[in-house]
């Protein structure tokens, strides 16, 4: 292994260096920033299904308008009267 000089705010792999690199420290940094990412990504899917849902809905609404009223059935006409 060689070890050389840690540039300033880089981790080194030099033992009893102040910079010297954390694995676990590392570790926890690198899940924590999966875990970010991921969370990110399943916000992003979560808003595209959300604007995708609305905009089917304002099509179906548009539909619906469009149609002609449904004819009253029977039943309808003799509670009515």
């Amino acid at each position: 292994m060689v070890v050389e000089k840690a540039k300033l705010g880089k981790l080194s792999t030099c033992e009893g260096s102040p910079q010297h690199q954390d694995h676990a420290k590392m570790n926890v940094r690198i899940l924590r920033n999966a875990m970010v990412m991921q969370r990110w990504n399943d916000q992003n899917v979560m808003n595209c299904a959300r604007v995708k849902a609305q905009h089917e809905w304002h099509k179906l609404v548009i539909i619906a308008k469009q149609c002609p009223p449904l004819p009253k059935s029977i039943l309808v006409k003799l509670v009515s009267k």
